[in-house]
């Protein structure tokens, strides 16, 4: 069975700036990514090269529609899109942003975020409990934001697997 997953900007740019955007890869078949979502990616990384070299990463043009419309009242660009082609293509969802995981949430999405894709790697052993740990810890460091009770939750599930 495919393993297919809608992302959105922030998780992709944290795991690029650690060099770690091959985890995906090793996670999912295909990461769909809305082509809103490529371009707050790229700009100010030099990175459409490297971008483009990972395989399972599949940009997709979203089509127009009022729900789009009306998610762009609330959110940005590459949130909207990723959660409008989640919804179009029934497919769970990467998301970090509080207000993103809520709105999709509320349309019956499936999400995940950094946290989760590192727990999701871990169980599959993908990565280490300490190298999850680290690329957490690192995350946070560069300024991913997670509240200090889903960090407890995150860091006590790594430590029993």
């Amino acid at each position: 069975m495919s393993q297919l997953i809608v992302s959105g900007t922030t998780s992709l740019i944290v795991l690029e700036k650690q060099n770690q955007l091959s985890l995906l890869c090793q996670l999912f078949d295909e990461v769909i990514i809305p082509q809103a979502v490529y371009t707050e990616l790229i700009i100010g990384l030099d990175s459409n090269k490297t971008i483009k070299a990972f395989s399972c990463l599949k940009i997709k043009s979203v089509v127009p529609s009022k729900r789009l419309d009306d998610l762009l009242i609330i959110l940005d660009q590459g949130e909207a899109e990723a959660i409008e082609l989640a919804i179009r293509e029934n497919l769970p969802l990467i998301i970090d942003e509080k207000k993103g995981r809520k709105i999709a949430c509320n349309f019956g999405l499936v999400v995940t975020g950094l946290a989760g894709i590192l727990i999701l790697a871990t169980q599959k052993k993908v990565l280490s409990s300490a190298q999850s740990k680290k690329m957490l810890e690192t995350s946070i460091l560069n300024g991913y934001r997670l509240s200090e009770a889903l960090y407890k939750q995150v860091m006590d599930k790594l430590n029993t697997l």
